[in-house]
């Protein structure tokens, strides 16, 4: 071993050199002088040192879970690479396990078959050290690769299959050429399933150089689920500068803190005019109105257009508000009163698209409806299926709609006026063109359908009508809303094959399915069967056990292939139909997310045929705690086949709160002992985001990242974590 070189007492840097070879002596000035080294960010995540990497290489204080790399220089000339960290070095080198440590980086950084080397000093001073090495042998790869020899329109083929984040991870710094065949993905960027590592490299190196090219912008937190941090951390007051063509923006899977800090960095963008919303977590109604404020008045107040999806939470507003700049608007409110008093918020608003969710049956005075008339307004969609209107009501809204061209309405309605077409007609402002109406209507309502109901429709406005004994639902032809969900006891009704071009096939996205004693599963699958555009089927299951021997007796009904179809999820409190689920995961080739309790999931994976299919196909599982009736819960041996059954996963998120939780050590099939596990499991299986619903140790409450550092395997790698005191849940990002 050698002994430390003097200090350079000249500076105040005291950089101290410890070596095997005097070469080391020479190393460039600007290590010498302490000058900042030149950082490769796309290298930088795989170059952190972590504390186990360093063992049995040199002694290091113990004041830190990795070290960041400062950059990399190669200086040819004299056959040296530098690589630089923020780490406090001590003499008593092991010089062979610095160069076997560091090997693989380096043929890894270089693109290189092989990288042979020899560390042959360390520098450092107070807070900063260098590894200096020489290149005995570098093999580049002379020839190029197989992908490099295809044409463009081929590579360009390939990335029709590719996520936007692989793409941009994948080509832009293999050569010029590459960078320009994939130019044309630059516009529109979606971050949306980046791990921690591609996010890292994306925000460092590629989005500052394209940021002027970016014109639609997707940041996910569903599924990389601490992105929004990372965004913000390398872009805040700076995102306008870098992003000066941005036109839209899209956030999905926020909460509440989250989209304000996000909101608050959004301002004077000269483009920047329309925001997205997907799956907004559930705000409290105390911050719902800050979080509408907040929204409306993004960028300057220049935003026009704003879109919340109807599976977001819904929204309260400051009354007293106004908002002349936004001219398209989806989002959910809470009940009538709400609705009437938001037209006096958005005076120029073109496109308003609605969703109320207030239970009520109580009809309003229509004095008591403080309005204004939308004299802008041309498109207006209401969905409000859980308060009765009636005639008055929904006359009195109208009539502050003059000119609407665009009408579809999808309500209750408690007025049998509303049901005649001829009446219905008679209400719409005297500009529509094109109407959608459907309702539901009780069964107090006394009709002979065929001579009362479908003639009192002009042949304009033809309807389909289906009747209970409980509900009557009547609409217009073809279906227009993206969404279809319907009382159990007109299900049958509906599920039956009709002549009739009810739209179904093309026009339902999501469709929502009750199962009780008077629908079985088998039964709707006559209405899963219309809808052959389906991106979205969920369903709810509340059947009995009489209704599953039933379900056993019906012969089933034959299903198209759902080529949209790429998510399902079951909501159970008993065990149904397990035949008919294997038939429509049967007809879903393109499904990836399956969202199950752990019972289902379980008896779903006894036969090898649904385990080798659900293994293929999906990406994103959640594991929901079992249905109250099964006795089976998820323990670490079914975690095992769980995870050697879906090898393709991205994401997971698991229920373990029916575990208990430990104080002090860890114990078998306790909930820190499952998080363990899980990780061990699916680590291997290359995942982005675990998500585990805990009621986890005061440690892991408080400092879940170090918890995770010195439990788990995610010592080895980059990652974050957080835990979610609001939802009970811990968060983690790889």
């Amino acid at each position: 071993m050698s002994s430390p070189s003097k200090s350079n007492n000249s500076t105040q840097k005291y950089l101290t050199v410890s070596c095997e070879d005097s070469a080391a002596y020479g190393i460039p000035s600007q290590v010498n002088e302490g000058a900042s080294l030149p950082v490769k960010p796309e290298v930088l995540n795989e170059l952190r040192m972590t504390q186990s990497s360093l063992t049995n290489v040199f002694p290091v204080p113990q004041n830190s879970l990795s070290h960041r790399c400062l950059g990399v220089i190669r200086d040819q000339t004299r056959g040296f690479i530098i690589i630089g960290y923020n780490l406090v070095l001590q003499n008593d080198i092991n010089w062979e396990r610095a160069r076997t440590n560091f090997q693989s980086f380096l043929a890894r950084h270089f693109h290189t078959a092989h990288v042979n080397i020899d560390v042959i000093g360390v520098a450092w001073n107070a807070s900063h050290c260098w590894y200096i090495m020489r290149e005995n042998e570098i093999k580049m790869v002379s020839k190029p690769t197989t992908l490099e020899t295809l044409p463009d329109e081929v590579l360009l083929e390939v990335c029709e299959y590719l996520l936007n984040v692989d793409i941009l991870y994948s080509f832009f710094d293999l050569n010029s050429r590459m960078r320009r065949m994939i130019s044309q993905y630059y516009d529109s960027i979606s971050l949306h399933k980046a791990s921690i590592v591609q996010s890292s490299y994306l925000c460092q190196t590629v989005l500052p150089q394209i940021g002027s090219c970016i014109q639609s912008l997707v940041v996910d937190r569903c599924y990389s689920v601490m992105q929004h941090e990372l965004f913000i951390k390398h872009f805040s007051e700076r995102m306008s500068r870098v992003f000066p063509s941005l036109k839209r923006i899209s956030l999905v899977g926020f909460q509440y803190s989250h989209l304000v800090a996000f909101l608050d960095s959004l301002h004077d963008f000269k483009h920047l005019e329309e925001i997205h919303l997907h799956d907004l977590f559930g705000i409290n109604e105390e911050h719902q109105a800050d979080a509408l404020r907040a929204l409306l008045q993004a960028n300057n107040n220049h935003l026009t257009s704003i879109l919340v999806n109807t599976e977001s939470s819904f929204l309260q507003f400051y009354h007293t508000d106004c908002y002349a700049n936004i001219r398209r608007l989806r989002l959910t409110l809470k009940g009538i009163k709400d609705l009437a008093a938001f037209f006096v918020v958005v005076p120029n608003i073109q496109y308003l698209d609605v969703t109320l969710i207030e239970e009520d049956m109580e009809n309003v005075p229509t004095d008591e409806l403080k309005i204004d008339s939308l004299n802008h307004l041309v498109d207006f969609q209401l969905r409000s299926t859980k308060r009765w209107w009636n005639g008055e009501e929904l006359q009195f809204m109208l009539l502050h709609l003059p000119n609407v061209k665009f009408l579809a309405l999808f309500i209750c309605v408690f007025d049998e006026k509303l049901v005649y077409g001829n009446e219905i007609l008679s209400l719409l402002p005297p500009r529509v063109q094109h109407f959608h109406y459907a309702i539901f209507y009780p069964p107090n309502m006394v009709f002979d359908h065929n001579n009362c109901i479908i003639k009192s429709w002009p042949t304009s406005y033809p309807i389909v009508c289906h009747y209970s004994d409980d509900f009557g639902f009547l609409h217009t032809l073809p279906w227009h809303f993206k969404c279809i969900t319907f009382p159990t006891s007109i299900g049958k009704e509906m599920c039956k094959p009709t002549k009739c071009k009810t739209g179904y096939d093309t026009g339902v996205k999501r469709l929502e399915v009750a199962l009780d004693e008077s629908l079985t599963l088998n039964d709707s699958l006559g209405m899963i069967a219309q809808c052959r555009r389906l991106k979205h089927l969920i369903i709810f299951v509340n059947a009995t056990s009489e209704a599953s021997k039933e379900e056993k007796q019906n012969e089933s009904i034959s299903l198209p292939v759902f080529l949209q179809l790429t998510q399902i999820f079951i909501y159970a409190s008993n065990i149904i139909g397990f035949e008919q689920f294997s038939s429509i995961f049967f007809s879903a080739p393109n499904l990836i997310r399956l969202d199950l309790p752990c019972d289902y999931l379980l008896n779903l994976l006894e036969k090898q045929p649904m385990r080798d299919l659900l293994g293929q196909r999906i990406k994103s599982l959640v594991v929901l705690d079992a249905t109250r009736a099964s006795s089976v819960k998820l323990t670490e041996e079914n975690v095992h086949l769980i995870a050697m059954t879906f090898t393709n996963l991205c994401d997971v998120y698991v229920d373990v709160t029916h575990l208990t939780s430990t104080s002090n050590e860890i114990v078998p099939s306790s909930m820190e002992s499952m998080v363990i596990r899980l990780l061990s499991e699916f680590m291997p299986r290359k995942l982005i985001s675990l998500v585990v619903d805990i009621q986890p140790s005061e440690e892991i409450k408080t400092n879940s990242k170090q918890w995770l550092y010195e439990n788990t395997i995610l010592r080895h790698q980059l990652f974050d974590a957080d835990f979610n005191k609001e939802l009970n849940r811990l968060i983690i990002w790889m």
